[in-house]
């Protein structure tokens, strides 16, 4: 039973996957969400549905577009195949409890925001918007009261990235931290809460910058996208916490 539910959630985060970096390159290029049909950024032609079967469409055209021979971007494969993976790590890990959603949500940010943030340097505010919701949804039905809580957590984290901006503006005398890089943080301390939003924080500045070792050398303007992280940092800390308290609970059996 138990591989048969990581099957169906491995097709089903490569489908999500599919979907939300098609997101990932579409809002911050202003196209409509259910049109045109998906097609070949290079040549245009619409991709027939064959074309558009996650993970497998990809190796089976060997990395190019069925009509120009354009090489895809791997960036979609890559999170295709991330997203399929996440699913099933956030089920083996919390199985359907409340942090299995919450995982899952911010699994759905991290597609997204790979794709937009590391091509364009872009965090959508349909993206903040739609998982604060849910997120509150959530904690409203899986907490009820203690739900506010994370609410505040969120405000406050809000307001401390705000102040921490101001003081990084008027040191470096330029923009410090995006906007985008902001409210994520506010989503992210409603997801696992303040304090663990601290090390989430902490864990995306260690990756950022060992990433940015590599990054810098191909990128001239030397911008880092910093969104990507800051979920890993909170997916991080959520798979961190779930194994010291099973550490904490094998050791009381024992």
């Amino acid at each position: 039973m138990e591989i048969f539910i990581c099957i169906l959630l491995f097709i089903f985060g490569s489908i999500i996957g599919s979907f939300l970096g098609c997101m990932g390159y579409r809002i911050p290029n202003k196209i409509k969400t259910t049109y045109p049909n998906s097609y070949c950024e290079n040549c245009k032609k619409e991709l027939k549905w064959y074309m558009n079967i996650p993970i497998l469409s990809y190796i089976l055209l060997k990395g190019k577009c069925a009509y120009c021979h354009k090489k895809i971007n791997s960036i979609y494969f890559l999170t295709e195949l991330l997203s399929a993976i996440l699913f099933v790590i956030n089920y083996l890990v919390f199985g359907f409890t409340l942090n299995f959603y919450i995982s899952t949500i911010l699994t759905c940010v991290l597609i997204v925001t790979i794709v937009s943030d590391f091509l364009y340097y872009y965090i959508s505010d349909r993206v903040i918007i739609i998982s604060t919701i849910l997120l509150i949804i959530l904690q409203s039905v899986f907490l009820k009261i203690y739900a506010f809580k994370y609410i505040l957590s969120a405000a406050l984290m809000f307001g401390f990235m705000c102040i921490i901006k101001l003081i990084g503006n008027m040191v470096f005398k330029k923009e410090s931290l995006g906007d985008g890089d902001i409210k994520l943080m506010a989503v992210i301390s409603l997801a696992i809460g303040m304090y663990n939003s601290f090390f989430a924080l902490f864990i995306a500045s260690i990756t950022g910058l060992l990433f940015s070792l590599f990054y810098i050398r191909k990128n001239k303007d030397g911008i880092i996208p910093f969104g990507p992280f800051l979920i890993i940092g909170a997916l991080s800390i959520l798979y961190i916490n779930n194994f010291i308290n099973m550490m904490q609970l094998f050791n009381e059996i024992l």
